[in-house]
């Protein structure tokens, strides 16, 4: 009997009641059993146990009730209380709102037992049932499709509400999950599906399933496959996707995916991305169908103001009608990667705003040069429009392994680069950017620097303000960028452009005697000599950057000689001196990293600027060299940003 009413309380405190209650309901049964100590042993008839079993039974039974009576008596002193709280003066509608805030904050994303926001229902049944009231708290569904039990509970509580749902299809699960969304599609406002559970069985037949159907709500569609080669969705039976009624269809992304171009539905369409890893075959491009239909598509969605397309041009572009006319008059950014020849054909077909930003991305086919000269041309023509820009930022990279050309502009010096002074060559897909052109697999070094050369010629930098160049070959920078008369920071990167470094000295000047043409006044009646007139050859050379503030030296060596500059060092020293000069403009920031140079030459220079900057790495290359030899021309010898280490 005991055994009995032990595991009854047991099973009572796992009900999670206080134990005061419970001891004392048991221990009133308990007692009412024990006052008959000897009754029961000295039954003997069968038919007498039974009955004495069925009297016990029915004292549980009225125990149980008793238990039960006092749950819903605790309950209802529960939610009394609670009532009586401030937070539950609230109206359910400003509760609501709360909670929308920490849907925001704290979403759900199913990931083991972080359930985000929805934590905050189980705290009380008023705030239950505010959430299951207001189903827009239950329409955002991302994460891992691990929880399949939650999301089923999430697509019933949101009815019919506008859904966002951003899944990482995984394993058994994310088929599972798959499963559930077409009874919910009608009312599906974005849908981005991403994971390998789209390869596996039953994975494609569950996205043709949902492409299949109309998707009168939906506005975004994503489709993204973490694969090396893509896959191909095709189905003969299906000629447009969401059978051609997707109205609200505004943005469709591909990744990984080949698809043809005529099942793409046009819509209203305002972004379209289709991103592939790398070139592939021309099998697999033809695949998704020829060029008429990519143009067909580009025809029919005037609205685009988004175009990405990254390594799926058809190969027919190497041959296209030269009075075919794409007009796009709201593309704000333009995103191209492929072969340079069918970028270039591309190019030649649209009819875009000026505005527009470009990102092109070129790949030579290592036949014929001249056929990556063909697209500077049409860049000319399309940064020289109604409305012409001005760039004030230059980022140029030249013979790196990872991009052995690119060329990065802006209308506006990053605020972020001004704080910093550094991080060029990871801004290259950064849309801040107004024009990215970049070549890779060039056939020779030439080829770079021509190219180079061409580009850097057609860009309006006239206005330039901050120059950023990464070389490790060496080329006429002097030539390319003298015209920057505006140029106010400069940094530069890698041993090929010391020679940009060295010619920020001023030019020596000829012979002053030499320049003057003494010319005697024939007239007899005038003695004195004639005043001194300059000649043409005696006139100082214009000065390089003479607006220049901020210099930022990377990976240069101050030992290297060449003559007749002589040392690096020597001319960077120079240099400081002749720009603090009086009524000269004085360089007012130097920063010098991963440099070869020794602390005392860098902090002989920290004398001359008024703020230094240096990573402290010494390099110890002339034993012999003295600081006395650099003397201060400044009297703040302590410099900010200087490692005494």
């Amino acid at each position: 009997m005991r055994r009995v009413f032990g595991r009854h309380q047991a099973q009572s405190t796992a009900c999670g009641y206080p134990l005061d209650v419970q001891a004392s309901v048991f221990s009133q049964a308990f007692a009412r059993v024990e006052s008959r100590p000897n009754r029961f042993r000295t039954v003997i008839h069968p038919s007498a146990r039974v009955a004495a079993i069925y009297a016990i039974d029915k004292e549980i039974d009225e125990q149980v009730k008793a238990v039960n009576a006092a749950k819903q008596l605790l309950h209802s002193q529960l939610t009394r209380r609670n009532t009586l709280a401030p937070i539950s003066l609230l109206p359910p509608e400003i509760l609501a709102g709360v909670f929308h805030f920490l849907v925001f904050e704290d979403p759900a994303c199913f990931r083991g037992q972080n359930l985000g926001w929805i934590r905050a229902t189980h705290v009380c049944q008023f705030w239950r049932q505010v959430a299951l009231d207001d189903s827009s708290l239950w329409t955002t569904i991302s994460g891992i499709s691990a929880n399949t039990e939650l999301i089923s509970k999430m697509l019933a509580r949101a009815r019919n509400a506008p859904l966002n749902i951003d899944i990482h299809l995984d394993g058994a699960s994310g088929r599972e999950v798959l499963r559930m969304f077409p009874p919910h599609f009608s009312h599906i406002c974005a849908l981005c599906l991403h994971g390998p559970s789209i390869l596996y069985s039953g994975g494609v037949r569950g996205i043709y399933s949902l492409l299949s159907r109309e998707a009168p709500a939906l506005e975004h569609f994503e489709l993204r496959v973490p694969v090396n080669s893509p896959i191909t969705l095709w189905n003969p039976g299906v000629t447009t996707l969401f059978k051609g009624q997707a109205p609200r269809l505004r943005t469709f992304s591909l990744s990984q995916v080949l698809m043809p171009w005529s099942h793409i539905p046009c819509c209203q369409l305002t972004q379209l991305k289709i991103v592939l890893f790398k070139e592939i075959s021309t099998t697999d491009v033809s695949s998704c169908g020829d060029l008429n239909q990519l143009i067909n598509l580009l025809v029919s969605c005037p609205g685009l103001e988004i175009l990405v397309l990254e390594h799926c041009l058809p190969p027919q572009f190497t041959q296209i009608p030269h009075d075919q006319t794409i007009h796009l008059p709201r593309l704000s950014r333009l995103c191209l990667v492929g072969p340079s020849f069918r970028i270039t054909n591309l190019m030649k077909m649209l009819k875009l705003p000026s505005s527009t930003r470009l990102h092109l991305h070129c790949s030579s086919d290592n036949t014929s040069a001249h056929n990556d000269h063909l697209l500077l041309p049409v860049v000319l023509a399309q940064l020289q429009g109604p409305a012409p820009v001005e760039f004030k930022y230059l980022n140029v990279t030249l013979g790196c392994m990872c991009q052995p050309l690119a060329v990065t502009a802006s209308t506006s010096v990053p605020a972020s680069r001004i704080r910093q002074f550094q991080g060029f060559g990871d801004d290259m897909d950064d849309d801040d950017n107004e024009f990215v052109l970049s070549f890779d697999r060039l056939p020779e070094l030439s080829h770079h620097t021509d190219l180079l050369e061409s580009v850097c010629k057609i860009l309006p930098i006239s206005n330039l303000e901050f120059l950023s160049i990464c070389a490790f070959g060496s080329l006429n920078w002097v030539e390319l960028f003298k015209r920057c008369t505006k140029l106010a920071m400069l940094q530069v990167i890698g041993p090929g452009t010391s020679s940009l470094v060295r010619a920020l000295t001023t030019p020596k000047v000829p012979n002053a005697r030499r320049g003057w043409n003494w010319k005697k006044r024939r007239d007899s009646r005038d003695n004195t000599p004639a005043q001194p007139t300059r000649s043409p050859a005696a006139h100082a050379h214009a000065r390089m950057f003479p607006k220049l503030k901020f210099l930022s030296l990377n990976g240069l060596d101050f030992s290297e000689k060449e003559s007749p500059s002589g040392i690096l060092f020597d001319v960077v020293d120079k240099v400081l001196r002749q720009r603090k000069a009086p009524r000269k403009a004085p360089l007012r920031m130097l920063r010098i990293d991963n440099c070869a140079i020794s602390a005392r030459r860098a902090k002989a220079l920290q004398r001359l600027v008024q703020e230094f900057h240096w990573d402290g790495k010494e390099v110890f290359f002339d034993e012999n060299e003295d600081v006395n030899d650099y003397p201060s021309g400044s009297s703040s010898d302590s410099g900010s940003g200087f490692d005494s280490d």
